[in-house]
């Protein structure tokens, strides 16, 4: 598998291939490793910054 950084390259157009690949069923649970509530951003900034995470998710609903 190949991998691209993203950094704001083609940053629509990754965004439009990512949508589309998720309403076709793609399941991306599993590089989702910890959920945060958005009042402990801090900690989830920290779990990203640290290099032992997937996807980070902060949840602005709790």
């Amino acid at each position: 598998m190949k991998y691209k950084n993203m950094y704001l390259l083609n940053l629509f157009e990754t965004w439009y291939k990512m949508a589309s690949l998720i309403q076709s069923g793609l399941d991306l649970t599993p590089i989702i490793t910890h959920h945060f509530s958005v009042d402990d951003f801090q900690e989830g900034f920290d779990t990203m910054r640290g290099g032992l995470s997937g996807k980070v998710i902060l949840d602005w609903t709790k």
